[in-house]
Protein backbone atom coordinates (compact mmCIF):
# COMPACT_ATOMS: atom_id res chain seq x y z
CA UNK A 1 0.00 0.00 0.00
CA UNK A 2 2.93 2.20 0.97
CA UNK A 3 4.57 1.44 -2.00
CA UNK A 4 1.57 2.37 -4.51
CA UNK A 5 0.94 5.62 -2.66
CA UNK A 6 4.70 6.53 -3.65
CA UNK A 7 4.19 5.93 -6.75
CA UNK A 8 1.28 8.42 -7.47
CA UNK A 9 2.06 10.56 -5.74
CA UNK A 10 4.31 12.44 -8.72
CA UNK A 11 1.04 12.41 -10.88
CA UNK A 12 -0.97 14.02 -7.87
CA UNK A 13 2.28 16.56 -8.41
CA UNK A 14 1.85 17.11 -11.90
CA UNK A 15 -2.27 17.29 -11.10
CA UNK A 16 -1.58 19.45 -8.39
CA UNK A 17 1.33 21.70 -10.58
CA UNK A 18 -0.82 21.86 -13.64
CA UNK A 19 -4.23 23.44 -11.80
CA UNK A 20 -2.23 25.80 -10.11
CA UNK A 21 -0.74 27.28 -13.39
CA UNK A 22 -4.07 27.04 -15.25
CA UNK A 23 -5.11 30.16 -12.58
CA UNK A 24 -1.72 32.21 -13.91
CA UNK A 25 -4.27 34.14 -16.89
CA UNK A 26 -7.85 34.79 -14.81
CA UNK A 27 -5.37 36.63 -12.32
CA UNK A 28 -3.12 39.07 -14.73
CA UNK A 29 -6.63 39.67 -16.40
CA UNK A 30 -7.83 40.52 -13.13
CA UNK A 31 -5.04 42.66 -12.53
CA UNK A 32 -4.83 43.87 -15.78
CA UNK A 33 -7.60 47.04 -15.44
CA UNK A 34 -5.66 48.61 -12.84
CA UNK A 35 -2.00 47.86 -13.32
CA UNK A 36 -0.05 47.84 -17.03
CA UNK A 37 1.25 44.81 -18.36
CA UNK A 38 4.88 44.83 -17.03
CA UNK A 39 3.69 46.48 -13.82
CA UNK A 40 1.88 43.29 -13.10
CA UNK A 41 4.93 40.80 -14.54
CA UNK A 42 6.91 42.40 -11.96
CA UNK A 43 5.19 42.35 -9.04
CA UNK A 44 4.52 38.36 -9.84
CA UNK A 45 8.37 38.35 -10.24
CA UNK A 46 8.97 40.25 -7.58
CA UNK A 47 7.24 38.70 -4.69
CA UNK A 48 7.82 35.37 -6.27
CA UNK A 49 11.32 36.14 -5.39
CA UNK A 50 10.92 36.79 -2.09
CA UNK A 51 9.20 33.47 -1.50
CA UNK A 52 11.80 31.79 -3.06
CA UNK A 53 14.67 32.86 -0.89
CA UNK A 54 12.58 32.41 1.89
CA UNK A 55 12.06 29.20 0.87
CA UNK A 56 16.13 28.77 0.44
CA UNK A 57 16.95 30.05 3.31
CA UNK A 58 14.37 27.64 5.41
CA UNK A 59 15.01 24.43 3.45
CA UNK A 60 18.93 24.90 1.70
CA UNK A 61 20.70 27.36 4.49
CA UNK A 62 23.86 25.42 4.67
CA UNK A 63 24.31 25.25 0.84
CA UNK A 64 27.39 26.56 -0.18
CA UNK A 65 27.09 29.30 -3.05
CA UNK A 66 30.52 29.10 -5.28
CA UNK A 67 29.70 30.67 -9.02
CA UNK A 68 31.81 31.13 -11.54
CA UNK A 69 31.56 33.86 -14.22
CA UNK A 70 30.10 31.76 -16.65
CA UNK A 71 27.52 30.81 -14.30
CA UNK A 72 26.50 34.29 -13.61
CA UNK A 73 26.17 34.63 -17.06
CA UNK A 74 23.92 32.29 -17.58
CA UNK A 75 22.20 32.62 -14.60
CA UNK A 76 21.56 36.73 -15.87
CA UNK A 77 20.88 35.18 -19.29
CA UNK A 78 17.94 33.54 -18.03
CA UNK A 79 16.56 35.73 -15.75
CA UNK A 80 16.48 38.06 -19.03
CA UNK A 81 15.04 36.08 -20.90
CA UNK A 82 12.21 35.14 -17.93
CA UNK A 83 11.60 38.32 -17.39
CA UNK A 84 11.12 39.39 -21.29
CA UNK A 85 8.44 36.20 -21.38
CA UNK A 86 6.26 37.29 -18.49
CA UNK A 87 6.38 40.94 -19.84
CA UNK A 88 5.50 39.89 -23.18
CA UNK A 89 3.25 37.47 -22.10
CA UNK A 90 0.71 39.62 -20.15
CA UNK A 91 1.12 42.16 -22.71
CA UNK A 92 -0.76 39.39 -24.60
CA UNK A 93 -2.86 38.45 -22.69
CA UNK A 94 -3.98 42.83 -22.35
CA UNK A 95 -4.91 42.38 -26.26
CA UNK A 96 -6.16 38.59 -26.76
CA UNK A 97 -8.42 36.59 -25.28
CA UNK A 98 -7.02 34.22 -22.49
CA UNK A 99 -7.69 30.74 -25.03
CA UNK A 100 -5.23 32.53 -27.80
CA UNK A 101 -2.63 33.42 -25.75
CA UNK A 102 -2.25 30.54 -23.46
CA UNK A 103 -2.35 28.25 -26.55
CA UNK A 104 0.42 30.45 -27.81
CA UNK A 105 2.39 30.45 -24.93
CA UNK A 106 2.17 26.72 -24.47
CA UNK A 107 3.77 25.93 -27.67
CA UNK A 108 7.50 26.37 -26.18
CA UNK A 109 8.05 23.09 -26.04
CA UNK A 110 8.25 23.07 -30.05
CA UNK A 111 10.91 25.91 -29.65
CA UNK A 112 12.93 23.79 -27.09
CA UNK A 113 12.54 20.68 -29.44
CA UNK A 114 13.59 22.75 -32.75
CA UNK A 115 16.61 24.49 -30.83
CA UNK A 116 17.72 21.29 -29.15
CA UNK A 117 19.94 19.94 -32.13
CA UNK A 118 21.65 23.02 -32.24
CA UNK A 119 21.93 24.23 -28.30
CA UNK A 120 22.04 20.74 -27.04
CA UNK A 121 23.42 18.63 -29.45
CA UNK A 122 19.33 16.31 -28.43
CA UNK A 123 18.16 14.79 -31.39
CA UNK A 124 14.38 14.89 -32.41
CA UNK A 125 12.18 12.63 -34.71
CA UNK A 126 10.95 13.32 -38.21
CA UNK A 127 7.64 12.56 -36.69
CA UNK A 128 8.14 15.91 -34.35
CA UNK A 129 8.87 17.90 -37.17
CA UNK A 130 5.13 16.92 -38.37
CA UNK A 131 3.80 17.95 -35.00
CA UNK A 132 5.33 21.28 -35.32
CA UNK A 133 3.67 21.57 -38.81
CA UNK A 134 0.24 20.85 -37.28
CA UNK A 135 0.76 22.97 -34.24
CA UNK A 136 1.78 25.49 -37.00
CA UNK A 137 -1.60 25.27 -39.19
CA UNK A 138 -3.39 25.91 -36.01
CA UNK A 139 -1.73 29.02 -35.27
CA UNK A 140 -2.23 30.18 -39.33
CA UNK A 141 -5.82 29.46 -38.72
CA UNK A 142 -6.25 31.43 -35.48
CA UNK A 143 -3.48 34.55 -36.56
CA UNK A 144 -5.35 35.24 -39.92
CA UNK A 145 -9.15 34.61 -38.98
CA UNK A 146 -9.55 35.30 -35.30
CA UNK A 147 -11.03 38.53 -33.74
CA UNK A 148 -10.94 40.03 -30.73
CA UNK A 149 -13.85 41.68 -28.26
CA UNK A 150 -13.69 44.78 -29.90
CA UNK A 151 -13.77 43.09 -33.70
CA UNK A 152 -9.80 44.28 -34.71
CA UNK A 153 -7.15 41.33 -35.88
CA UNK A 154 -6.27 39.09 -32.49
CA UNK A 155 -2.61 38.87 -34.61
CA UNK A 156 -0.67 41.47 -32.52
CA UNK A 157 -1.53 39.84 -29.33
CA UNK A 158 -1.02 36.36 -30.89
CA UNK A 159 2.97 37.48 -31.51
CA UNK A 160 3.19 39.27 -28.23
CA UNK A 161 2.22 35.10 -27.07
CA UNK A 162 4.72 33.66 -29.64
CA UNK A 163 7.52 35.85 -28.36
CA UNK A 164 7.02 34.46 -25.29
CA UNK A 165 7.15 31.00 -25.82
CA UNK A 166 10.11 32.15 -27.59
CA UNK A 167 11.88 33.27 -24.26
CA UNK A 168 10.35 30.94 -22.29
CA UNK A 169 11.91 28.12 -24.83
CA UNK A 170 15.23 30.31 -24.31
CA UNK A 171 15.18 29.88 -20.47
CA UNK A 172 14.70 26.32 -20.33
CA UNK A 173 17.61 25.95 -22.69
CA UNK A 174 19.61 28.14 -20.79
CA UNK A 175 18.61 26.52 -17.32
CA UNK A 176 19.55 23.40 -18.69
CA UNK A 177 22.98 23.85 -18.76
CA UNK A 178 23.22 25.35 -15.33
CA UNK A 179 20.51 24.32 -13.16
CA UNK A 180 21.72 20.67 -12.68
CA UNK A 181 24.53 22.78 -10.60
CA UNK A 182 22.82 23.71 -7.92
CA UNK A 183 20.00 23.23 -6.33
CA UNK A 184 16.34 23.97 -7.48
CA UNK A 185 15.54 26.72 -4.72
CA UNK A 186 19.26 28.50 -5.51
CA UNK A 187 18.42 28.57 -9.35
CA UNK A 188 14.75 29.93 -8.87
CA UNK A 189 16.03 32.86 -5.81
CA UNK A 190 18.88 34.08 -8.47
CA UNK A 191 16.81 33.75 -11.12
CA UNK A 192 13.36 35.49 -10.21
CA UNK A 193 15.59 37.69 -8.23
CA UNK A 194 17.24 38.59 -11.46
CA UNK A 195 13.95 38.62 -13.26
CA UNK A 196 12.47 41.05 -11.34
CA UNK A 197 15.45 43.30 -11.40
CA UNK A 198 15.40 43.73 -15.34
CA UNK A 199 10.77 44.29 -15.14
CA UNK A 200 11.46 47.01 -12.23
CA UNK A 201 14.12 48.86 -14.84
CA UNK A 202 11.37 48.50 -17.75
CA UNK A 203 8.84 49.60 -15.69
CA UNK A 204 10.70 52.90 -14.57
CA UNK A 205 11.46 53.38 -18.46
CA UNK A 206 8.21 52.35 -19.54
CA UNK A 207 5.45 53.14 -17.05
CA UNK A 208 6.33 56.29 -15.64
CA UNK A 209 8.14 55.01 -12.23
CA UNK A 210 6.17 52.88 -9.60
CA UNK A 211 2.68 53.14 -9.19
CA UNK A 212 0.58 52.09 -6.21
CA UNK A 213 -2.58 50.28 -6.65
CA UNK A 214 -5.63 49.17 -4.57
CA UNK A 215 -4.75 46.48 -1.84
CA UNK A 216 -6.99 43.61 -3.28
CA UNK A 217 -4.42 44.58 -6.75
CA UNK A 218 -1.37 43.57 -4.57
CA UNK A 219 -3.59 40.40 -3.27
CA UNK A 220 -3.92 39.37 -6.79
CA UNK A 221 0.12 40.15 -7.53
CA UNK A 222 0.80 37.89 -4.28
CA UNK A 223 -1.65 35.06 -5.53
CA UNK A 224 0.20 34.97 -8.92
CA UNK A 225 3.05 35.09 -6.81
CA UNK A 226 2.01 32.03 -4.67
CA UNK A 227 -0.24 29.93 -6.72
CA UNK A 228 0.84 29.74 -10.55
CA UNK A 229 4.41 30.35 -9.92
CA UNK A 230 5.50 28.93 -6.65
CA UNK A 231 3.05 25.92 -6.12
CA UNK A 232 2.42 25.23 -9.42
CA UNK A 233 6.18 25.71 -10.81
CA UNK A 234 7.71 23.96 -7.93
CA UNK A 235 4.88 20.80 -7.99
CA UNK A 236 5.80 20.20 -11.80
CA UNK A 237 9.81 20.65 -10.70
CA UNK A 238 9.07 18.03 -8.22
CA UNK A 239 7.61 16.07 -10.22
CA UNK A 240 9.75 16.34 -13.45
CA UNK A 241 12.88 14.65 -10.80
CA UNK A 242 10.30 11.36 -10.41
CA UNK A 243 8.68 10.96 -13.95
CA UNK A 244 10.22 11.24 -17.38
CA UNK A 245 10.26 14.91 -19.32
CA UNK A 246 8.11 13.70 -21.88
CA UNK A 247 5.07 13.23 -19.58
CA UNK A 248 5.53 16.59 -17.66
CA UNK A 249 5.65 17.83 -21.35
CA UNK A 250 2.60 16.35 -21.90
CA UNK A 251 0.82 16.91 -18.94
CA UNK A 252 1.38 20.91 -19.74
CA UNK A 253 -0.97 20.43 -22.35
CA UNK A 254 -4.20 20.90 -20.53
CA UNK A 255 -2.75 24.23 -19.16
CA UNK A 256 -4.51 25.75 -21.52
CA UNK A 257 -7.76 23.45 -21.88
CA UNK A 258 -7.45 25.02 -17.28
CA UNK A 259 -7.34 28.67 -18.45
CA UNK A 260 -9.80 28.58 -20.84
CA UNK A 261 -12.39 26.44 -18.36
CA UNK A 262 -11.84 29.52 -15.21
CA UNK A 263 -11.70 32.05 -18.02
CA UNK A 264 -15.11 31.27 -18.53
CA UNK A 265 -16.57 30.34 -15.45
CA UNK A 266 -14.91 33.88 -14.09
CA UNK A 267 -14.16 36.10 -17.11
CA UNK A 268 -16.73 35.13 -19.26
CA UNK A 269 -14.97 34.31 -22.17
CA UNK A 270 -16.35 32.31 -24.62
CA UNK A 271 -13.67 30.88 -27.26
CA UNK A 272 -14.59 31.37 -30.81
CA UNK A 273 -14.88 28.36 -32.97
CA UNK A 274 -11.81 29.40 -34.75
CA UNK A 275 -10.07 29.93 -31.64
CA UNK A 276 -11.39 25.99 -30.55
CA UNK A 277 -10.21 24.63 -34.14
CA UNK A 278 -7.19 26.53 -34.39
CA UNK A 279 -6.21 25.60 -30.39
CA UNK A 280 -7.03 22.00 -31.50
CA UNK A 281 -4.87 21.78 -34.19
CA UNK A 282 -2.18 23.16 -32.03
CA UNK A 283 -2.47 20.81 -28.98
CA UNK A 284 -2.94 17.60 -31.41
CA UNK A 285 0.47 19.21 -32.92
CA UNK A 286 2.19 19.67 -29.71
CA UNK A 287 0.83 15.62 -28.60
CA UNK A 288 2.12 14.13 -31.77
CA UNK A 289 6.05 15.62 -31.75
CA UNK A 290 6.21 15.33 -27.84
CA UNK A 291 4.87 11.78 -27.90
CA UNK A 292 7.91 11.10 -30.14
CA UNK A 293 10.58 9.14 -29.61
CA UNK A 294 14.31 9.72 -30.50
CA UNK A 295 14.21 6.09 -32.04
CA UNK A 296 11.79 7.75 -34.85
CA UNK A 297 14.17 9.86 -36.05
Amino acid sequence: MHNKRNAGSPYLLLLVGILAVSTAAILIKTALPFASPIAVAFHRLFFSAIIAIFIFFVTKKEEKISLDSKQIGLLTLSGVLLALHFALWTWSLNLVSVNSSVIFVTTSPLWVGLLSPLVLKEQVSKRFYLGVLFAFLGGLLIAILGKNDSGSSTLPGILMALLSAWMVAGYLLVGRKVASKMSTELYVSIVYSIAALVLGIMMLFFDKGYQTYPPKIYLVFLLLALVPQTLGHTSMNKALTRLPAQIVSLALLFEPIGSSILAILFLKEIPSAIEVAGGILILFGLVFALSAKPSEA
